[in-house]
């Protein structure tokens, strides 16, 4: 089916309107046409591939899978191709123990859909397969809003779920995309539905955190980078928060532990926010998911991270360092970066971040307007979002949706129509 509507929109030329062209894209569609047939015939639930680039990864998929993972038509496979992460330290920790394999293994298997959230951390299966694409952010760095230098990997996927209509139009002005074709879908983004969906508790929250609830919470969450805030003005934040009255949750992206200096600057973060965390106590957060910690944070201090943009769902401060060198260095959109900070105030240094931070506790309402329209703008139907991931990945796989409390229950679908 994919290939079928990439030949379809290709043009057809001298050089690839050939006989012999021709005559192989046939030969190739019958064989994965018989392949089709016989893995069908073979086995009777359809099998699903996650790649995930890193833990980041598997938490933007994870209210997908929680979903998925209740229909016993479906068997869940899990890969990764990222050097700095293997299996165990991916899938274990979230309790996904089976059913992991090498991204060599799972090119010589047979799935009927691959998932992927990292455009730059892929397998190519050559069996055929419905490829899907859920984006892992909004904040448009390392070109992601229109990443036209990797324009042949993009064209390789039949579905992009796209978090919001911007970047939708984006990828079409560039040619990316043809939102008239069918493997572009509108969906949103279902990580950060349970921050408006009510299914986060934050007390409970709080106790397993163990947060004193009599006060505030500010959390600290910059991006990776050598150049981002962490390595300019991090330790300053927490150690003059830690000292103040407050809940302190830092924050890093996954990459800021990578031992590489592309990832931490060179700094083993791990061992410093333990001896923070020692010294002032301190919140050091270690689930990959930021969405019960912006849950129970009254507000946040950031550079230029997707978090910043989910946080604003919760309509609470935001604080924004300014990093001159990583919006040069991380290829980050100018226009996300006039659009975070039109909803933020932003500082110069730790020193004004801590102190903007405190004060925008007593003035949380301040910005709300433009918090409350940013957000709207670049989480497509939040709350819904991973509802519609799930119908269309099972559109993907012509299989019949059951009802989401079937799902839950694990019950056998019960429904007609499509595949049961």
């Amino acid at each position: 089916m994919r290939r079928r509507r990439m030949m379809e929109r290709r043009r057809s030329n001298l050089l690839h309107d050939t006989v012999y062209r021709r005559a192989r894209t046939t030969v190739i569609a019958a064989v994965h046409a018989v392949d089709d047939v016989a893995t069908g015939f073979a086995r009777s639930r359809s099998r699903i591939l996650f790649e995930a680039a890193s833990p980041m990864s598997l938490a933007v998929f994870q209210p997908v899978l929680d979903r998925l993972r209740h229909d016993p038509r479906i068997e869940l496979w899990f890969t990764t191709s990222d050097r700095s992460w293997n299996a165990s330290k991916l899938f274990l920790p979230v309790g996904i123990p089976g059913r992991v394999i090498t991204s060599r293994a799972a090119r010589w298997q047979k799935f009927d859909a691959y998932i992927n959230a990292d455009f730059w951390n892929m397998t190519w299966l050559p069996r055929r397969t419905e490829r899907i694409h859920l984006f892992h952010g909004v904040a448009g760095k390392y070109g992601l809003d229109a990443p036209t230098r990797i324009a042949p990997v993009v064209a390789t996927f039949d579905c992009l779920m796209f978090p919001n209509r911007d970047r939708l139009r984006r990828y079409a002005e560039a040619g990316l995309t043809d939102p008239d074709g069918g493997n572009a879908a509108l969906i949103g983004f279902p990580k950060v539905d349970c921050l408006v969906d009510g299914s986060l508790d934050r007390r409970a929250i709080e106790r397993a955190l163990g947060l004193d609830p009599a006060r505030p919470t500010v959390m600290y969450a910059p991006t990776w980078s050598p150049y981002s805030s962490l390595n300019s003005a991090g330790r300053e934040i927490i150690a003059r928060l830690g000292r103040e009255n407050v809940n302190l949750i830092v924050k890093l992206h996954d990459r800021s532990y990578d031992p590489s200096p592309r990832g931490s600057g060179g700094v083993d973060w791990r061992r410093e926010l333990n001896a923070f965390a020692r010294r002032y106590g301190i919140h050091v957060a270690e689930s990959a998911d930021a969405s019960p910690y912006l849950f129970v944070s009254d507000a946040i201090i950031t550079d230029h991270s997707s978090v910043g943009f989910e946080f604003m769902l919760l309509d609470r401060p935001i604080v924004a360092i300014d990093c001159p060198a990583l919006i040069e260095r991380a290829s980050v959109n100018p226009d996300k970066v006039r659009l975070l900070r039109s909803a933020a105030d932003v500082v110069a240094d730790g020193a004004e971040a801590a102190v903007t931070a405190l004060r925008a506790l007593h003035r949380p309402d301040r910005l709300g307007g433009r918090r409350r329209e940013i957000a709207a703008d670049l989480f497509y139907g939040a709350g819904g979002a991973t509802g519609r991931a799930v119908q269309r990945i099972y559109d993907l796989i012509s299989l019949a949706a059951p009802a989401r409390d079937e799902l839950l229950a694990g019950r056998q679908p019960t429904m007609t129509g499509g595949r049961p």
